[in-house]
């Protein structure tokens, strides 16, 4: 017999996130800044508020500094230029992601708790700071010990003071401890209320409709007729007539002590995904670069002004896509806010430096039909499919008999499972589906179609199976609802003044 139980929705989707994401049962209101300064050093994202205050915002007693943001955004870029690899993530997709607004929210919620630990007296000493500062292996020279010059040359490299830097620290430390204090252990009636939850097994037959299953067809009319409804959608590039000039090394010899004396210098800079320091013959090319563009800096900017004054002949000029990567996503963003007839900063490209000139910008316009024509027929030919197979399911539906596959194992929560014909984001996107859903028969779109699906058993496990987990997701669960319920408690308790505009 088919049974529901209702919490098991209210549940589904933190015990989910929790199945893949172990390591992280512990508090997730804001990303930590101590968690990721040992992280590779891919290329510090930064924001230009244009305030002369050295807060951007103050939450209650606390304010949130200008410094504190820039280091926490970087941050916040850095980490998820690791995960996504630094040629897949710039500026413009941290922006299309919202960081800037994440990085002001999680200091938002950081600044709410330092509030309560100011409250309730909750302090950090400067040895404990230096204690944890200490912890950072990129910071150690060779022999495993803090060198001051690699520290100081950390802080620069980020624009920081050593007071800001341990500030932060201090911050950070003072929230963990007052974390600490909140958090209480499962109870057992917690336990008992919550076992029959985490030990719900379902078995299921389902038919996936694919995307390429379904023959659609559109004629000339149709697609105009569409173009016409949507033609504001498409739209030529934003172009920009450039000219530039290239200022690249040439007989520059690098001394090999010259590139230990620069590693030893700048060693935080060379460090692996798992936040190890790359020794200086595994790094050797990259210090050469780093060296070589300090060096040409100076020639770079003379030649800026020789550029300007029309002393130099531009290497090459054309008319350009606004983001084409023949030209750096800072170089792009300096494009796009300079005047004409600008000429910009010496840029890095490779291993050499580029002064722009800006010489027009060419505003986007709406493309005619035949230029949009081939955008048109995709998106609209999409449109058609989802509109068949949305028909096509919901008779699969009626008539759960049709559904041809099966999956031998029964589906629970505590173990993840790839479904046939299924990739596994699919299955893992499925698979949350069918716990969150109380219906036996439903359907759910994935990425290469929709898959419908009949529930025809279900079943409680054995304690045994899951009581090793238990305990962890619902801690989690209890630290997910207090660390929630709490905030918004704080935020309805301490006011705030916000100096900057869109970080909310």
């Amino acid at each position: 017999m088919l049974f529901s139980i209702k919490i098991k929705q209210r549940l589904f989707y933190m015990i989910s996130w929790m199945q893949h994401n172990n390591k992280y049962l512990v508090i997730t209101i804001w990303v930590a800044t101590i968690a990721f300064i040992g992280a590779g050093f891919v290329g510090w994202g930064s924001v230009n508020f244009g305030v002369k205050s050295n807060s951007i915002a103050k939450v209650g007693d606390v304010p949130v500094s200008k410094v504190k943001y820039q280091f926490t955004y970087s941050n916040l870029y850095n980490q998820y230029a690791q995960k996504l690899g630094a040629n897949n993530f710039d500026k413009e997709k941290a922006k299309s992601l919202g960081l800037e607004k994440k990085a002001f929210r999680n200091l938002y919620n950081e600044a709410l708790l330092l509030n309560m630990a100011n409250e309730y007296g909750v302090i950090v000493s400067e040895k404990e700071v230096a204690q944890e500062i200490e912890k950072f292996d990129i910071l150690k020279d060779k022999d495993g010990n803090i060198d001051k010059s690699i520290y100081e040359n950390f802080l620069r490299a980020r624009g920081l003071k050593a007071k800001d830097f341990e500030s932060i620290i201090a911050d950070e430390l003072r929230v963990r401890k007052l974390i600490t204090l909140i958090h209480a252990k499962p109870l057992p009636l917690e336990k008992k209320a919550m076992e029959s939850t985490f030990n719900i097994a379902d078995k299921i037959r389902y038919k996936l409709l694919k995307s390429s299953d379904v023959n659609v067809s559109v004629d000339q009319s149709e697609l105009k007729s569409y173009w016409e409804k949507n033609r504001i959608n498409y739209l030529t590039k934003t172009q920009y007539e450039l000219e530039w000039l290239v200022t690249k090394a040439e007989n520059m010899n690098l001394t090999k002590k010259d590139l230990e004396d620069f590693y030893k210098e700048n060693s935080f800079n060379y460090i692996d995904k798992e936040g190890k320091l790359i020794d200086f013959n595994s790094s050797i090319e990259s210090v050469k670069k780093d060296l070589t563009l300090k060096k040409l800096k100076k020639q770079a900017i003379l030649d800026r002004n020789r550029f300007k004054k029309g002393k130099l002949a531009a290497t090459k000029r054309s008319i350009i896509d606004e983001g084409n990567s023949t030209l750096p996503v800072e170089a792009w963003k300096l494009i796009k806010s300079a005047k004409i007839d600008s000429y910009l900063k010496p840029q890095v490209v490779g291993n050499r430096y580029y002064t722009i000139h800006l010489l027009k910008k060419i505003d986007p316009k709406e493309m005619s039909f035949e230029e949009a024509k081939p955008l048109v027929e995709k998106e609209y030919l999409q449109i058609k499919k989802s509109k068949k197979l949305e028909k096509l399911a919901k008779s699969l539906e009626k008539s759960p008999e049709k559904l041809t596959s099966s999956v031998n194992e029964f589906l629970t929560l505590s173990k993840f499972q790839t479904i046939p014909d299924l990739t596994p984001q699919d299955s893992m996107k499925f698979i949350r589906y069918i716990f969150g859903s109380a219906k036996k028969i439903d359907k759910v779109t994935v990425s290469d179609g929709v898959v419908v699906y009949e529930v025809v058993e279900q079943k409680l496990l054995e304690k045994s199976s899951t009581v090793g987990t238990l305990d962890k997701e619902i801690a989690a669960i209890k630290t997910g609802e207090l660390d929630s319920n709490l905030l918004k408690e704080l935020s309805q308790k301490y006011s705030t003044q916000l100096y900057v505009k869109g970080l909310q």
